[in-house]
């Protein structure tokens, strides 16, 4: 759902949207924190995890994650 405004904003903005594309679509894959992304689902039953598991471990993973498409995607497709 958000691709199609990156891309929109992109355009018009005369920037490569490639760059706003990965942003979007590594963004939307980051989501770490809760147990509803489905890599997390697979352990979340099996594990006996609870939500409080996930942000406390997770927390730091996304904010990694998320300061790495910041730096890294620019570097790689520069606008």
């Amino acid at each position: 759902m958000v691709l199609p405004v990156a891309l929109e904003s992109a355009a018009n903005l005369h920037v490569n949207p490639m760059t706003f594309a990965l942003a979007v679509m590594l963004g939307a894959s980051v989501s770490l924190i809760t147990p509803f992304e489905p890599s997390c689902i697979l352990v979340y039953g099996p594990g006996r995890y609870k939500v409080a598991d996930f942000f406390k471990v997770s927390i730091i993973a996304t904010v990694l994650l998320v300061v790495a498409i910041l730096v890294l995607v620019p570097m790689l497709y520069p606008f």
